[in-house]
């Protein structure tokens, strides 16, 4: 199975407006990461960020980020040999207080946080945790407040057996919440997949007849998910199996009303392979994040029409590679990515783009909240992730 990168919930509409933090400029950044230097078109706004590690309690790694109004819901991992889950809230003025948690299944003790989404009040997490004969991911959904979540344990075959694919994300619409993710397919590959809750059971609902349905002519790859009003928002790749072509295009699943009403976005772009790897709606407006041949890709979407973003800058972007969530702050676009081992935000205003270096490492999961941008980056394998912010103010 492919290994996909951490979820955090998305974090566009909020006081500051919309803005998204780019991939960037190779050597951007000071040796130590506190500081950056930054980079601009002509006629683009310059914004420069200065960045600060976030001490978060000994032995505890960041994995996801979930704005809660003013606090910050960082949803962790114990470090050494014996990992264990943790959630901790940061309140505006950057003290960690530890959630209570309650597992109770085998894995919930071990779960590595996949994606956790809240409606500022009530919290929903799926965990995973690898397991058995061949250790594929076992997965753990969770539901409580900032007082304590807990686990809802579930059906083995709510999940597994047979036929299961990945879980990409929990989303929390208007109209309720739902967990996105893949499962065997009845005509082709495996289906797009959506699990929506009945009281503390998640059952899986049937995608026949609907876009999420992969056909031997199309195979659908959901990537992530985005709450979209009451409906949801899910960016990927469909797989064209055409006689003697394979190709692989992005594209977006949209429904109206949770698992209601899916059609099928394609992307327009010029390249011959790419990806839609994550996005954020606020209103009828929504940003997509992805890969073009290799390179960082951007898009609008005003209703069902989307537009590719000129002139984004050239940065590479792999395939597997994480692209935290576009955000809008202060009325600019921001884009958080990795470039040439730092971290880089990337802005668009009226009139342009402008980069801004950061902190070593390869960021994971971004979030806005209040003043301040928070972005969880990693370092290389067996290296702990750390959390890092910046002042949010920098784009008024």
């Amino acid at each position: 199975m492919r290994s996909l990168p951490l979820r955090g919930s998305c974090a566009c509409a909020l006081a500051f407006g919309c803005a998204v933090a780019l991939l960037g400029v190779a050597g951007c950044t000071a040796g130590d990461g506190s500081s950056a230097s930054t980079s601009s078109r002509p006629g683009s706004a310059e914004v420069k960020l200065s960045w600060s590690v976030v001490r978060l309690p000994t032995g505890v790694q960041p994995l996801t980020l979930t704005a809660m109004g003013d606090r910050l819901l960082v949803g962790g991992q114990t470090t050494g040999t014996a990992p264990a889950p943790r959630m901790l809230l940061l309140d505006s003025a950057g003290t960690a207080r530890q959630v209570p948690l309650t597992p109770h299944s085998g894995y919930a003790f071990e779960a590595r946080w996949q994606s956790v989404a809240s409606d500022g009040t009530r919290v929903i997490a799926i965990g995973a945790a690898n397991g058995g004969a061949h250790f594929n991911s076992r997965w753990t959904t969770w539901s409580g407040t900032t007082a304590g979540i807990q686990e809802l344990p579930q059906s083995f075959y709510a999940f597994g057996g047979w036929g299961a694919g990945d879980l990409v994300d929990v989303v929390v619409t208007s109209a309720g919440n739902a967990i996105l993710g893949t499962w065997g397919g009845a005509k082709a590959g495996l289906d797009g997949a959506v699990w929506l809750s009945s009281g503390p059971v998640w059952t899986r609902q049937d995608p026949a007849g609907t876009a999420l349905q992969s056909t031997p002519r199309l195979l659908v790859g959901p990537r992530s998910a985005t709450p979209d009003a009451a409906g949801i928002l899910v960016a990927g790749s469909a797989l064209n199996l055409a006689p003697g072509s394979v190709v692989q295009h992005a594209a977006l699943w949209r429904s109206t009303v949770l698992n209601a009403g899916w059609r099928r976005l394609d992307l327009p772009v010029p390249g011959r392979s790419s990806e839609a790897v994550s996005a954020c709606c606020s209103g009828d407006q929504c940003f997509i994040s992805g890969r073009v041949d290799g390179s960082l890709g951007m898009w609008d979407l005003s209703g069902d029409i989307a537009t590719r973003l000129p002139d984004v800058p050239a940065v590479a972007v792999g395939d597997s590679d994480p692209l935290p969530d576009p955000l809008i702050i202060g009325g600019h676009l921001v884009q958080v990515a990795a470039t040439h081992g730092h971290v880089v935000t990337l802005t668009r205003d009226g009139s342009g783009w402008s980069v801004s270096g950061g902190p070593v490492g390869v960021p994971q999961t971004a979030a806005l909240v209040g003043a301040h941008l928070y972005v969880t980056v990693t370092h290389g394998s067996g290296t702990p992730a750390t959390l890092w912010q910046a002042d949010a103010r920098a784009w008024h």
